[in-house]
This record gives C-alpha cells, structure tokens and sequence, in this order.
C-alpha cells in the first residue's frame, strides 16, 4: 500500500502541475495558490482517505480520477497514456510494428477481416476480406475485444500465430499459421491520375516515413506525365509535426516560413530550407474537410498562405496546437501536454474555441488593436478572435476557425436507403457471399467490369432478406409512430380512453401512411440503382482486385475531387481564384507580435 500511495502522490504532482499552468493560463476568478501548499493540501485529503475512508480505496483508481480530471481544465488534447496506450501511439507515428498484416473489425459482434494488406504474410497465405476469425491460437474468440485482438496478434518479428477462419462457402474451419513480419503502415495509401496531366496523392497520416512515401509518388507520378497535382488531406488526423514541416518543404521556395510555434516554454519558427521537389510552375490544389487536423492544416494552411494551392473542399476541424509527450516513469506510462499554439506563415492560428483551454470565455468584442510587444500569455486569446489576416498575394483569411477552402464544396445528401446500407455494412456482407459464387463463374474482376442488373436484383433480395436491415425505419415512419402515440396519449387525457387510434378512422389512415412510407422504401432501390450498383461493384474490386482499383474507381463519384479537377483544367478560373489584390496590406499588430 505504501509503494502504491507513493505512485499515487507521484501521478498527482504531475496532474497539479499541469492544473496549475490551467489556472495560470485561463481561470482569472480563482485565484492560484501556492503551488507546494495546494499539493500538501491534495496529499493530506487522499491520506485521509486511505486510511479512514469506509471501505478500501484502490490507489490506482483514485489516481486515474485525478489524471482524467485535467482534461476538465486544460484542453481536450492533453491526456495521460497507460503503458498501452502510450505503445499504441509509438507505433502509429513509427508507421510499422510486428504484425500478420489484416484491418479487422467487428461485423455482428463477430471478429472480421476488413482487407489484407498487399503484400504481407496474411495477404500471401490467402487470407481474404470477410474472412471470420474464431479462434487465435486455439482459442475462442467470442467476447474478445477489438484490442485485445490486436494485440494477439502482433508481437515479436519471425514469431507465429495461428488463425482459425470461418470463410463463406466452405463449411468447416481452415487454419492459417502466419509468420509474424514487419508491417509498415504507408502514409499514401494511395496516388495515380486522375486525367491525363493531373495527379492525384492520398496522404492519410504523418508518421516517420510520410515525407519518403509522397516524394515516391511525386517521383511515380511525374513518369507518368503529371503537370498539375491534387493532394487530398481529407480525414487525415494529423501526426508529426517535423512531417508537415518536411512535407510542405516540398512544394515551396526556400526561405518560406512554414509555421511557427509559441507557447510559455516554446517559440520556434520553421523554413523551409530548399527549393521543392514540385515547383511553382505546376498548379496544385488541395482537398480538406472537417476531419483535416493538426498537421494535415500545417501543410494546407501554409500552402494557402503562401498562394501555392488552391484549398478545396470544407472547413477544417481547428486544431491548431501542439503537444510534446513527457515520460512519466520506467513503466511506460507518459503525460502529452499541449505546450504551444502553432502559426500559419502570415500570423493565422487556425484553432478552434472548443479545441482550446477549457472554460475559456469568448469576449463578445476585442479591441481591434492590441499594444506592441504583447506577452505570450495572450496566446489563448488569438484562438478564440475573429481577426483578418492576408495571403501572399493579399487574399483575406480569418484566424481561430480552423483552413476555411477557397473553394467551398457541399456534398450531396446520401440517400436514406443507401446511408442504412453503408452503416449496416451491406455492401461488406454481399461481396463476402458473393464472392465464391463468381470466383466459381470465372468471373474476371477490374475496373471495367459492369454489375449485371441479376447481381443488383441479388443484393436488393440480400437486403429485404435481412432482420436487422428490414427492421432500421426512416425518420418518417419513425414520425408516424410518435404520432400515433401522441393522439393515443390525447385521448387518453381527454378522458376518452376506451376509444383508441385502433377504434377510430384514424387507424385506417396511419395504415396508409405507413404503407406508402414503406412502399417509398423499396422504390428508392431502383432510384437509386446506379449509385447501389456502384457500391457493389466498390466492395468487390476491394476483396477481388485490391485497395488500388477500388480507391481509383471510388474517386470518379466523388464530387471535392471533381471540383479540384475543375479549377486546374481551366486555367483563368484557377489564376482569378487563387490571385488576390497583388499586395499583401501592412500587417496588423498580432501578426508583428509573432
């Protein structure tokens, strides 16, 4: 108990000290205390407790408390990682770690695999998407969390483990002993052409080997004749901040500033040092969305300052802050703390008020100018200001509201039928059934393959067959329910209780509407016919084909891309777009205080 108070007061100093840069920073009506005296008083109460508290208090627990209590007064950022947790994100940024090489999921509650990754050990033995693992390593894998799955099967390189599959059209289990390998998480899962001149990279993160994998396909789409170049940030959560660095580094001059980083501790301001990889000379745009974050908003931010991309899509999530992880002992367990705010090259910060300090008030107003030399301290209001900042070439921009796109794109509602589809994984299920079926057929699977109307006809079937699918309603027969249950709640407030919905006329005319609602269910399957063929044919080329064909074949619906390519093919509309008034105006005082 002793060894375990003296971990617990251990864990405590670390949160106290991380709540006393909160109440530095943002609470100006609790005064802080001294900072020796307010953890004497914490160690004092939590003595108190484990000695004279009713029943015994398991230390660990009261100091998780306490560590999850930080984030209720700093920012949603900062957090405390278990030795698991703090492995986890080790090996997200390394981008490799000893593996079989599957995405897993959960598919009705049944552990299932998503895809084999090209080229490792699963992929090799045959392993296929929709595959069912029952058993690892003998043993059953009913009520096996996602992450303890994970983790039973990683481990040691040369090292084996053995799978137990369950596959669609083969009635008995087959067994897969899979030699552990490295397996490295690529940053560009995928990069091709999209028309002639134009190319095309998905970044999805920024690890260690982000920087190495775009220039491979800068260098891959170069060869094939690339003169104009979309790079697609889209749901990319962030990572390495040297990565976003070194990434733009590829497309701008050198001396650019890149970003520039300000905290209490913390003040840094990154160039970059070399002429890209990619010149001025080929037109660039670059697609964002509310899941761009972090380091994904470095690079878009610093390319759209500088006016060397054009920014399409929608607005980012605001992340403009940065985080250093701080060991905190010999077991793994560490602290990453938001230690500064990041600055695009003209003074913007991008970050959002619900990403910064907790408890942070807006001021309705602020003055519209501030005193020269301002301290760091006044960091937290530039994040929550609406203040104007300009481009290279003079366009307006608006700081604490995360890269607001030149070019501002609203998708396309889904359609009902096909959002229940993509959310119940229907398209996932019918290419598992599917498969055998057309691999028996000598089917030969790629990008110009059409879904016959026979197959479409087959995955309707599929779907009305199913429980769970027929039973998920639309917000209007959802609407009639509630209607129902409102006029029979009337009734029986009125003191007419005997007579129900069901005595009345009203019954007949529910029934009707239900009835077309319904009826309006199953037409939206030929109403949207092409577009459930298309999914079909997605989740086919992924489990047949590979991850390429099927990306390349997805992007032809996708409509940010399609205005991307818009702006590039037409070059007046691209120079009129990104030019601004030829001169950037005189910097305000916040952008001089950086």
């Amino acid at each position: 108990m002793v060894s375990n108070m003296k971990n617990l007061r251990n864990s405590l100093v670390v949160a106290l000290s991380a709540a006393s840069l909160a109440f530095a920073a943002g609470d100006t009506k609790t005064p802080p205390g001294d900072f020796y005296d307010e953890v004497s008083r914490l160690n004092k109460v939590l003595s108190e407790v484990n000695r004279k508290y009713v029943e015994d208090v398991n230390p660990t627990e009261l100091t998780d408390a306490a560590l999850n209590g930080i984030r209720d007064i700093l920012d949603p950022h900062t957090t405390v990682f278990t030795p698991k947790d703090y492995e986890g994100l080790k090996v997200s940024m390394e981008g490799k770690f000893g593996g079989v090489g599957i995405t897993i999921s959960l598919r009705d509650n049944v552990l299932t695999v998503i895809s084999p990754l090209s080229g490792t050990p699963a992929f090799r033995l045959g392993i296929r998407a929709g595959d069912r693992i029952r058993k690892i390593d003998g043993k059953d894998t009913k009520g096996l969390s996602l992450d303890d799955a994970v983790s039973k099967l990683r481990g040691k390189i040369g090292t084996d483990v053995t799978v137990s599959i369950q596959r669609e059209g083969v009635p008995d289990l087959m067994d897969f002993t899979i030699t552990r390998a490295e397996i490295v998480v690529h940053a560009v899962p995928y990069y091709g052409m999209v028309t002639k001149d134009i190319g095309y990279i998905k970044l999805a993160t920024f690890s260690d080997k982000t920087t190495s994998d775009v220039e491979n396909a800068i260098r891959g789409l170069k060869k094939q004749g690339m003169k104009k170049l979309i790079l697609d940030v889209r749901y990319n959560p962030g990572g390495l901040l040297n990565q976003a660095i070194e990434i733009s580094e590829l497309f701008l001059k050198q001396g650019n500033v890149i970003v520039s980083t300000l905290g209490r501790t913390q003040r840094t301001e990154s160039r970059a040092r070399r002429d890209g990889l990619i010149g001025a000379e080929v037109p660039m745009a670059v697609l964002v969305n509310q899941g761009s974050a972090s380091a994904a908003e470095i690079v878009s931010g610093a390319l759209q300052d500088w006016d060397r991309a054009l920014v399409v899509g929608k607005t980012s999530f605001g992340k403009g802050s940065v985080q250093t992880i701080f060991p905190l002992d010999n077991q793994g367990n560490a602290l990453k703390l938001t230690t500064a705010f990041y600055y695009l090259p003209f003074g913007r910060c991008i970050n959002k008020p619900e990403n910064g300090i907790k408890g942070l008030k807006l001021q309705e107003e602020e003055p519209a100018e501030e005193e020269e030399g301002a301290s760091a301290d006044s960091v937290k209001k530039d994040t929550v200001s609406r203040d104007t900042f300009y481009t290279n070439n003079g366009r307006m921009m608006f700081g604490g509201g995360g890269i607001k796109p030149d070019v501002d794109v609203e998708l396309s509602p889904m359609p009902w039928v096909v959002q229940v589809q993509e959310r119940m994984a229907m398209y996932f299920k019918f290419a598992v059934k599917v498969r055998p079926m057309l691999d028996k057929a000598g089917v030969k699977m790629d990008a110009n393959w059409v879904v016959p109307d026979s197959l479409y006809t087959q995955f309707k079937e599929f779907c009305m067959k199913d429980t769970n699918f027929v039973k998920v309603k639309s917000n209007a027969l959802v609407g009639v329910d509630q209607l129902e249950k409102s006029i029979v709640a009337e009734q029986n407030y009125m003191g007419d209780s005997s007579k129900t919905v069901t005595d009345t006329t009203l019954s007949k005319r529910l029934s009707e509407m239900r009835k077309a609602l319904e009826n309006k269910r199953d037409a939206q399957f030929d109403e949207n016919k092409d577009y459930i063929k298309d999914g079909i044919k997605r989740e086919l080329l992924t489990a047949m084909v590979g991850d390429s064909v099927s990306t390349a074949f997805s992007l032809k619906r996708d409509e940010q891309l399609k205005e991307a390519i818009k702006y590039l093919s037409n070059d007046a509309l691209f120079k009129k777009t990104i030019s601004g008034p030829g001169k950037r105006p005189q910097a305000k005082s916040k952008q001089k205080r950086k």
